[in-house]
C-alpha cells in the first residue's frame, strides 16, 4: 500500500505564495531531501498557508523517483504534482491578491505573481523570467548583468504561450526598463515592463483564465518573448 505524507509549508502573504506555487507547479514537480527512503509512487499532500487566509492550498504530488545520495546519508525524492480537484483554498488566496491591490489603488489592473521562463529566439539573446502579469501588461526579469540593446521604452513587444486552451499572444509595446541591484547585493538585476494593446476577445478571455490560473501552460512552464520588427511580424 502507497504511503501518503502530508507537509506544511507557511509563507508571509498570500502573494508569497501564489508566487511559489507557480514556481513549483510550473516546473512540473520537485526533488526534496529525506532520511528514509519512501516507495515510488508515495502520494505527498503539500499545504501551503499564508498568514491571515484560514484555508491552506493544497497541493498534490506522487513520488516518480528515488535516488540514493552517495556522500551523505538520505535520499533525493521527485515528487510530480498532479492536477487538485478543490480549487476553492486556491480562488480566495487569488482574491484576497485582488482584494488588497485595489484598495492600495497602486494600479490600474491587480497584477498576479507569475513565475515563467521565457527565450527569445535571436542570437546570443537571454533568457527571461516573467515575474508577474495583470490585464494590462506584465513585467520581467533579464537573466543577465545589462538589458539586450534593442529592448528600450516604446519596443513593440510579443509574449506567447501555449496553454490548455490554446495558444496566448499578448501583443503590446515596453513602457519601461530599470537596472537595480539585488536586495543586500551588488549584482544588477535589469528588468522591464510592457503594456498590452487591444487584444482580440479570445485572447482577453485566455489571458482572464490565466490570471485566475484555469488554464495553465504544460509543465514545464515556458513562454516566448519577441521584441521590435520580430514581434510586429508575429503579433496576431
Amino acid at each position: 500500500m502507497n504511503t501518503n505524507v502530508r507537509l506544511k509549508v507557511a509563507y508571509q502573504s498570500p502573494q508569497s505564495l501564489v508566487g511559489e506555487y507557480t514556481r513549483s507547479v510550473g516546473q512540473g514537480g520537485v526533488t526534496l531531501e529525506t532520511r528514509r527512503k519512501l516507495p515510488l509512487g508515495t502520494r505527498f499532500t503539500f499545504e501551503l498557508h499564508a498568514r491571515g487566509v484560514p484555508r491552506p492550498v493544497e497541493v498534490h504530488g506522487e513520488v516518480v523517483q528515488v535516488q540514493p545520495q552517495q556522500r551523505e546519508q538520505g535520499y533525493l525524492l521527485t515528487v510530480r504534482y498532479g492536477a487538485g480537484e478543490d480549487r476553492s483554498a486556491l480562488d480566495a488566496m487569488i482574491q484576497r491578491i485582488f482584494s488588497v491591490q485595489e484598495r492600495e489603488g497602486l494600479r490600474r489592473f491587480p497584477r498576479l505573481p507569475l513565475h515563467l521562463r521565457a527565450v527569445e529566439a535571436a542570437p546570443f539573446a537571454p533568457g527571461f523570467l516573467v515575474r508577474d502579469i495583470s490585464r494590462g501588461g506584465v513585467g520581467l526579469e533579464v537573466q543577465s548583468a545589462t538589458l539586450p540593446r534593442h529592448v528600450r521604452v516604446g519596443t513593440p513587444f510579443l509574449l506567447e504561450m501555449d496553454l490548455t486552451e490554446g495558444a496566448l499572444l499578448l501583443h503590446g509595446e515596453v513602457v519601461w526598463t530599470s537596472s537595480v541591484p539585488r536586495k543586500n547585493s551588488n549584482t544588477v538585476t535589469p528588468g522591464l515592463g510592457a503594456t498590452f494593446g487591444r487584444l482580440r476577445p479570445e485572447m482577453q478571455r485566455r489571458l482572464d483564465a490565466l490570471l485566475a490560473l484555469e488554464s495553465l501552460p504544460p509543465a514545464p512552464w515556458k513562454a516566448r518573448v519577441s521584441f521590435g520588427m520580430d514581434a510586429v511580424t508575429r503579433m496576431p
